[in-house]
């Protein structure tokens, strides 16, 4: 009795194994399967045409759809009408929900619908106690093109969905949200209103980005086209409204620069052979502005190695042309004027295009070809001015002065003649005021005079003739060095007309 007794025990400690091994193998695999059926419905779309079908009917069409276990009470009743095209599984679930003033539960696989009291009652607080849903049709907007204004404004508890479509768009969220993103569709749902700017001035593409960063982000569309120098727009009537307003103002004449040129060479007498001590010039002015000495480039020793730059007002003008008098004799080469746009570059050249051959060689097997070019050099005085016009009326000027010459002509060995240029050049950028003059000085040169005395009919004889004549080079009573003196006014103009503005 005892053995049997031992045998029992034994039998139903292994059925009790077995069973335990059954059940978590089970539960194993539901857990396993579980994540990639959640998942497989999660991807999954569905789309519901019904009118007026029982609201268990839908539930079971779900379920049978998404294969998962959809649990209703018997006190979910009512029909519905439903009509969504492509949205997932939870978003339909949510919709038939909310709208039907139901509840849901999930525990595992199963899915219990129940009405909000029953959820209540059973769990002491209310089911989304501030959702509702809104469903309407957009009139002239896309739906995808206000999806991701409304998804900003959408609370944790909220969703939105859309449907291409039929250019449907549905609101889950609390009431406050709603109205907000209500008021939000309205405002981006409106029609679309197209314009063509004409643009006199600026160009389309530089008009383009600005249009861009003032449009709304969804509904601009942006065409250039560049031959007639004009863009349209589609967007918003408020936004276009902006768009001109903008247009307007920045497609103005853009302010011009006159820039208003004397070039003065000054015939230094010997007592100022060393040249003139700018510094102390300008500072015996009390308002003459002394800029400073700035070094010149690739400049050869007849030439001094720097310049000296300063700025005279208007009325002080005359006063420093008339002292410079003191100083040698003063004469006007040119005075160019040009006018340039706003932060363009100006570009005067006072002087002329030597010009000298280049031969080109080429050898053939039985003869050789030689070809002839002519290629031209600017000698002379070469000024380069960018302006750029502050709001206070203030002028920004980079100033890029040259000075070349030619020094002597080389002969090759061809016969052909090269000239040998040299050249000074500098560099700087200075800020005046609108009508105040920049002088640029410094640039010196040796120039040797010959004056030479003789005898009539003596003075031509042969060989002798040399004894009754006289060569004086360079006296103390000539001048012997030159100076060139560049001075630059810059003006503002302003209006289609070109007008000065008198600052």
């Amino acid at each position: 009795m005892l053995e049997k007794m031992k045998n029992l025990k034994f039998k139903i400690k292994i059925l009790l194994i077995i069973t335990t091994f059954i059940l978590c193998a089970w539960n194993i695999s539901a857990e396993e399967a579980k994540p990639e059926g959640e998942q497989a419905v999660k991807s999954e779309l569905i789309s519901l045409d019904l009118k007026g079908v029982d609201i268990l009917e839908v539930f079971k069409l779900l379920a049978t759809k998404t294969g998962l276990n959809i649990v209703p009470t018997k006190n979910v009743t009512g029909r519905i009408n439903l009509f969504i095209n492509n949205v997932s599984f939870e978003d339909a679930l949510d919709i038939i929900i909310t709208s039907n003033d139901l509840a849901s539960d999930r525990k595992g696989g199963i899915i219990n619908i129940m009405t909000a009291s029953e959820y209540q009652a059973l769990y002491g607080e209310k089911y989304q106690e501030k959702a509702q849903v809104l469903s309407f049709k957009l009139k002239y907007a896309k739906p995808k093109d206000i999806l991701a204004a409304l998804n900003n404004l959408k609370s944790a508890i909220g969703r939105v969905i859309v449907d291409e479509a039929s250019g449907t768009v549905i609101l889950i969220d609390s009431p406050e949200n709603i109205k907000e993103m209500q008021k939000v569709t309205e405002e981006l749902d409106r029609p679309l209103v197209t314009k063509v700017f004409d643009l006199n001035y600026a160009k389309a593409e530089d008009v383009e980005a600005k249009l861009t960063k003032l449009a709304s982000s969804t509904s601009l569309t942006v065409q250039v086209d560049k031959r007639t120098n004009k863009v349209i727009v589609t967007d918003l009537p408020d936004k276009v409204k902006e768009m001109s307003k903008m247009v307007t103002e920045f497609d103005e004449p853009s302010l011009q620069v006159l820039i208003q040129t004397e070039i003065w060479q000054l015939s230094l007498y010997d007592r100022f052979k060393r040249g003139i001590d700018w510094e102390k010039l300008f500072k015996s002015f009390y308002d003459l502005d002394f800029k400073g000495k700035f070094p010149l480039g690739l400049a050869t020793d007849a030439v001094r190695q720097e310049i000296s730059i300063g700025s005279i007002p208007q009325d002080k003008f005359n006063a420093v042309f008339q002292l410079l008098q003191t100083y040698g004799k003063t004469e006007i080469l040119s005075r160019p004027h040009i006018a340039v746009v706003d932060n363009e570059e100006a570009k005067i050249l006072v002087g002329s295009k030597e010009a000298f051959i280049t031969a080109t060689v080429s050898q053939a097997e039985s003869s050789t070809t030689t070809a002839e070019s002519v290629s031209f050099i600017d000698v002379g005085v070469k000024l380069n001015v960018s302006p750029k016009i502050s709001k206070d009326g203030f002028i920004t000027m980079k100033i890029k002065p040259e000075v070349s010459s030619v020094r002597e002509t080389l002969t090759t060995t061809s016969g052909t003649q090269v000239p040998i240029v040299e050249t000074a050049e500098a560099e700087t950028t200075v800020r005046v005021k609108d009508g105040t003059t920049i002088m640029i000085a410094g640039l010196i040169k040796e120039k040797r005079t010959e004056d030479r005395s003789e005898l009539p009919v003596l003075s031509k004889i042969p060989l002798l003739g040399w004894l009754f004549g006289k060569l004086e080079i360079g006296p103390l009573s000539e001048p012997r060095r030159n100076e060139l003196i560049i001075c630059i006014t810059p003006k503002i103009i302003s209006g289609e007309g070109g007008t000065l503005t008198g600052k």
